[in-house]
């Protein structure tokens, strides 16, 4: 994928600058546009998502920078016979010798590969003779790196003389690595990163922190081209900060279970110059004893795609202190922010509940397994499960449980809460039914395998009934005669649903 910098800025056509080799004289005066120009870019980068990009900058340097579009549609089009020779079936890998129909013609093949029939099949081989080919640009050589600024890098590098004035496109590609050391082995694939006309370019900014690059270049004209060149040394910017910390830290769903304060904690990732890998909650509460008084702290990790936790278990009538950290990773280094804080007194929770609104927890996403929609019929609510199929699952098995119910319920039986019930299904979903509003309820999924063993551990989500309210249903069946209830089990026209 290509990545374009200041294109919106400033519009100055690739005609302006002279293609080519030129003397050192005439760079010094060219030199000032160069810094502002993204290179020749957008003149075709909308073709690049459908066709190889040697293929695409060989048409660019055929058609010319004011070209039309028909021109270059029409040579993407056409079957371009490469230049070079197939190799010898003797001088052919295994891949390569593979008994297969893997291309029509040399424009199915990408950078320099041909396609070549031999004995078993038709695939994608590097050519030979290319050296002896007089009208094809040569390989530019010796990569040099400077680094100006912070986010300015500038990249020259050799293009020996050419006797032919055809137009020369010179496509920059990279490669990176994340961490502290080189590791050859780890680094990313190529990736086209600037097309330019002259032998220097200037990456402006998209150098990410903290990682290894290497270039490499490639000349083309409208015959095609000789290759890349050898990658430059590798290069590293500067080290990674620690990440500011966690953004906009805010309270939601509070309600009392069994005697207990519950509260969504939510928070927005903050900016950082290396991936966040998880983030770090922490609550407290002064306890006022009789000799001294003590806080009283615990924590949680949360993984790094939530950017919320259930803070459960809250004590009435007291002060919390809450923090949020987020954590990256080095190499072997950890690099913390700052904790971002919160205060929340819990007397006044009231003001964070989300009274007759839906309630977004943060557990319905568990491992794949999740809610995905709620529907409240005649005062009962279904709640559908899903989760991600098991090829070694024949069936799965679906176990839930009533947790805990929120105060505004009245009594209930202490131990209804602790009764299981489970189902068997094929499918990779199922719909609990009959679940009672403002209840929390705890959810087991485990697979079944071929041999009918059940799997000891599986994947649980704990979710909040929400979608009949209590004091309406009452209501309406109050002011409902007896037919009307009736009729509301039997027409699905007065289901009213309510998705979450």
């Amino acid at each position: 994928m290509f990545l374009i910098w200041g294109l919106s800025l400033l519009h100055t056509p690739c005609a302006s600058t002279t293609t080519g080799y030129q003397p050192p004289g005439s760079v010094k005066k060219w030199w000032p546009w160069w810094l502002l120009l993204p290179g020749c870019l957008a003149s075709w980068t909308r073709y690049v998502e459908e066709y190889d990009s040697m293929r695409v900058a060989r048409c660019d340097a055929r058609c010319g920078e004011n070209h039309p579009d028909e021109c270059m549609e029409s040579c993407l089009s056409a079957n371009y016979t490469k230049p070079g020779y197939c190799p010898s079936s003797r001088s052919m890998s295994a891949f390569e010798a593979a008994c297969l129909v893997a291309c029509e013609g040399d424009s199915k093949c990408p950078d320099l590969a041909k396609c070549c029939p031999h004995e078993c099949g038709i695939t994608c081989m590097h050519p030979t003779g290319l050296d002896e080919r007089t009208d094809l640009p040569p390989v530019p050589e010796t990569i040099q790196i400077r680094q100006q600024t912070t986010n300015l890098v500038m990249l020259n590098w050799q293009a020996p003389p050419h006797p032919s004035n055809i137009s020369v496109r010179y496509l920059v590609e990279e490669r990176h690595l994340l961490g502290p050391r080189y590791l050859e082995s780890r680094l990313s694939s190529w990736s086209v990163r600037h097309v330019s006309t002259k032998p220097h370019a200037s990456l402006r900014g998209g150098l990410k922190t903290g990682h290894w690059y290497q270039f490499r270049v490639a000349a083309i004209n409208e015959n095609g081209s000789r290759g890349y060149s050898r990658p430059s040394r590798p290069f590293k910017t500067k080290e990674p900060r620690n990440p500011k910390e966690p953004q906009s830290l805010t309270l939601s769903g509070a309600r009392v279970a069994a005697g207990k304060l519950r509260v969504n904690l939510r928070w927005r990732p903050p900016p950082s110059d290396v991936p966040i890998m998880f983030y770090k909650v922490f609550w407290s509460r002064l306890i006022h004893g009789p000799n001294n008084d003590s806080i009283l702290v615990y924590h949680r990790t949360v993984p790094k795609d939530k950017m919320c936790y259930e803070l459960k278990n809250l004590e009435l009538s007291c002060q919390y202190f809450l923090q949020v950290q987020a954590v990256a990773l080095y190499g072997g280094r950890r690099l913390a922010s700052r904790k971002a804080s919160k205060v929340f007194n819990s007397t006044d929770y009231t003001k964070f509940a989300e009274g007759g609104r839906r309630s977004r927890r943060c557990e319905r996403h568990q491992g794949g397994l999740h809610v995905r929609r709620m529907i409240c019929q005649c005062g009962e609510i279904t709640a559908r499960l899903v989760w991600p199929p098991s090829v070694d699952a024949k069936r799965y098995n679906v176990s839930w449980r009533q947790e805990s119910c929120s105060t505004s319920r009245g009594t209930r039986n202490p131990d209804f809460h602790r009764k299981t019930s489970s189902r068997i299904t094929e499918a990779p979903h199922y719909d609990i039914r009959q679940l009672k509003y403002d209840c929390t309820y705890v959810v087991n999924v485990r697979n079944v395998p071929h041999q009918g063993k059940i799997e000891e551990h599986g994947t649980s989500i704990e979710f909040l009934a929400t979608g009949c309210h209590q004091s309406r249903t009452g209501e309406k069946k109050q002011k409902q005669p007896q037919d009307k209830l009736t009729q509301c089990k039997s027409k699905p026209s007065r289901i009213r649903r309510h998705y979450i």
